[in-house]
């Protein structure tokens, strides 16, 4: 995939312009420190938010001796470097073009409790006040559920139609289908976060909107590029995001 030679240049860039040190691999850079990874203002407001540490933490799930966000691929930590800074609230910018308030508590890895669903943990990338986000980087897809799982979410056939995204008792985009179930069962608006040359992503996005039974519903999801966000932060912010990722 070209995004991910592009963000392994970047990285190897990245390294050389700061004195940074890091492997790299044909699918991927890993910085050597988890801090490499992050703006230094970010960075310095998650170590004195816990929630934010704990967040973080989380292992590779490929390589079980870093941890995820060290990886140049992670989607995570784009969201983080952005959605963690201190000043975040303060980019009226960001706010407008996102519909989200300056005094909304923002929350990663948001678990809303579906009513079938109680037995297992369905996470949400981000929950900023009314608004969830799902965010992609290098991911493939959005993933595929047997129909038979996505039938548990509560009353998902009355929401979706599940014919246009079925094959094989195979459902596709089931991530977003999820958070267009839950964006629907709170009353919230869904956004995701791709980048611009994911035009795959963006096909498979149309493709499930077009499915909303509820048009209502479907104009409160939109796509909104990584691109499209770095030109609503601070100066230094979106420097440090073009050298790293575009």
């Amino acid at each position: 995939m070209q995004l991910k030679k592009r963000l392994i240049a970047n990285a190897l860039n990245f390294c050389k312009n700061k004195s940074l040190s890091g492997i790299e691999r044909p699918s991927a850079f890993l910085f050597d420190k988890i801090e490499m990874s992050f703006f230094d203002k970010t960075y310095n407001n998650i170590i004195n938010n816990q929630e934010y540490l704990n967040r973080i933490g989380k292992i590779h799930p490929k390589v079980p001796t870093i941890l995820e966000m060290q990886s140049s691929n992670s989607s995570d930590a784009i969201l983080m470097n952005i959605f963690a800074h201190p000043d975040v609230k303060d980019w009226k910018p960001l706010s407008d073009l996102l519909s989200i308030n300056s005094n909304d508590d923002i929350e990663f890895g948001w678990n809303p409790v579906h009513e079938n669903e109680k037995w297992k943990k369905t996470e949400i990338d981000v929950k900023i006040g009314n608004s969830i986000f799902e965010a992609k980087l290098t991911e493939t897809d959005f993933k595929s559920k047997h129909l038979n799982i996505v039938l548990r979410y509560v009353d998902v056939e009355k929401i979706i139609d599940l014919k246009a995204l079925t094959k094989d008792e195979i459902v596709s985009n089931y991530q977003l289908i999820r958070n267009i179930v839950t964006a629907k069962k709170y009353g919230y608006k869904f956004h995701l976060l791709i980048d611009e040359s994911r035009t795959d992503l963006r096909n498979e996005f149309d493709k499930v909107k077009n499915s909303i039974l509820d048009k209502s519903l479907a104009n409160s999801i939109e796509l909104i590029t990584w691109q499209q966000i770095s030109t609503c932060v601070s100066d230094d912010l979106k420097e440090f995001l073009t050298e790293k990722y575009f």
